[in-house]
């Protein structure tokens, strides 16, 4: 791995023109290892643009972060093609939301911790065993000699607090707490940015909360939770799909659940990799475990999802809930159980 770093740390300061970006519904991890790698490469001479397909899906409580309103979104850059390609905290190429950018990448440069990474660069860094994109990318900006500054500091311990589930999940190793500790010895105010993530939530949200809460079916001898959000309930909620960012770790908080499952309709026109758009129902499905024994990247993967032992995701276009749910439970629940 540490071969791995270097030859990435060597490609990228060399890089003179770079397109930085990341996967669609971008949560904290993307987004800060998006503007963290910005900051980085422009302050060594660089000409640095970063890209979101779909900005309008960036989750309120990511908004703040410094820099993220430099971002081009929808259509990419005219001359996206004269620029290499990096992708940070992208399973697959389809993730990012632009067939057509990734296509035309004279160059891609892969930085990823998902195990089910496609390996879709033209150099590739994955480590599984991070905590985080944002770990991995602190220890590449290290062997490049870059001094953090604030901003890319911020950027990145945001990441890692995201994606680490604020620090209770298995990934997170004593690694992953020494370079928390870094960031923070180095002026991260920790407190501000959990304040910012988890406790500015809209009203809105808590309303669609309240709505998750109400359809809520329990299976399995109460192991498995499921939350199901139609668009009906966006309505009456006021709110719009950035605000499903979370919800579903509530279910996972409740006592006995092991497997919780966030179920919502998509929005119509939704940026969607691989969604047709002929008028299917389309639900996005959030997995989380509360046990790294618990593998709900298999269960997305039956779906052909993706992402990680405790927390993964799939697209089911053109199902029912009743399906989804049934899918679900069959996966979570023994034999003996369904009976």
């Amino acid at each position: 791995m540490n071969k791995a770093l270097e030859a990435v740390a060597d490609a990228l300061g060399k890089e003179k023109r770079v397109l930085i970006t990341c996967h669609v519904k971008p949560d904290g991890d993307a987004l800060g290892c998006l503007i963290a790698t910005h900051r980085a490469l422009s302050l060594l001479g660089a000409d640095s643009v970063m890209y979101l397909a779909d900005a309008g899906s960036v989750a309120p409580e990511y908004r703040w972060l410094p820099g993220l309103e430099q971002a081009v979104s929808g259509e990419a850059p005219a001359d996206a093609a004269s620029r290499t390609l990096v992708a940070v905290d992208c399973g697959n190429a389809e993730r990012i939301g632009n067939d057509e950018l990734v296509k035309a990448a004279p160059r891609i440069i892969n930085i990823d911790h998902h195990s089910d990474n496609s390996r879709f660069g033209d150099l590739n860094l994955v480590a599984a065993n991070a905590s985080s994109t944002a770990e991995i990318l602190y220890f590449i900006l290290r062997k490049m000699g870059v001094e953090l500054t604030a901003e890319m500091g911020e950027a990145l311990y945001t990441g890692i607090l995201v994606d680490s589930g604020r620090f209770q999940y298995s990934s997170a190793t004593a690694t992953t707490f020494r370079v928390a500790a870094d960031l923070i010895a180095a002026g991260v105010d920790h407190t501000a940015i959990f304040r910012r993530v988890y406790e500015t939530v809209p009203l809105a949200k808590t309303k669609l909360l309240c709505r998750l809460l109400t359809n809520m079916t329990v299976a399995c001898d109460g192991r498995l939770a499921i939350g199901i959000l139609d668009r009906s309930d966006f309505e009456m909620a006021g709110a719009t799909d950035s605000l499903t960012e979370g919800l579903v770790d509530n279910l996972r908080a409740i006592d006995g659940v092991q497997v919780a499952a966030l179920v919502y309709a998509r929005s119509a026109g939704a940026n969607e990799p691989g969604h047709k758009e002929q008028g299917q129902p389309l639900y996005r499905v959030s997995l989380r475990s509360s046990s790294d024994k618990l593998d709900v990247q298999r269960i997305a993967k039956g779906k052909d999802g993706g992402g990680h032992r405790q927390a993964s995701g799939f697209t089911a276009e053109g199902e029912t809930t009743d399906e989804i749910i049934a899918y679900l439970i069959g996966s979570v629940c023994p034999a003996r159980d369904k009976g």
